[in-house]
């Protein structure tokens, strides 16, 4: 098996960028469904902030930018790693968290997990794909 050519890596990082815009849309259609209130507002302040950035890095991607791969690698674990802490583990501060595990839990339902489990994981996958375009040579 040979390694896959910078033509591959750039496609890969392209549809690994849709992949991470669904899950992210879907994680942001989630929060709509479950009502602005149901989120403390450093979450939904850190949320706007962190669509801002998975925005930018989407579009380098999908436009073919020479900085793409690492605005691919900051977004996609930047966005797991908050959404991990954020909904993933029991809440250590609440008023920045929105723990599905401790709660209190508003209106979060299977869709909610779904979601977040997809954006984490589409995040990671647009992170790996970064790594994977950033070590081919761009000439």
């Amino acid at each position: 098996m040979t390694a896959p050519t910078i033509v591959q890596a750039q496609r890969f990082l392209r549809v690994a960028a849709w992949a991470f815009l669904l899950g992210w849309g879907l994680h942001v259609i989630d929060h709509l469904l479950r009502g602005m209130s149901a989120s403390p507002m450093f979450i939904m302040a850190g949320g706007t902030v962190q669509g801002v950035v998975v925005i930018v890095a989407i579009t380098m991607a999908l436009r073919g930018h020479p900085r793409a791969p690492e605005a691919a690698i900051v977004a996609g674990v930047g966005s797991a790693l908050v959404f991990s802490y954020a909904h993933l583990l029991p809440s250590f501060w609440p008023d920045f968290q929105d723990s599905f595990i401790s709660g209190p839990r508003i209106n979060v339902t299977w869709f909610s997990w779904v979601t977040a489990l997809s954006e984490i994981g589409t995040g990671l996958l647009f992170a790996y794909a970064g790594a994977r375009a950033r070590s081919k040579p761009s000439g």
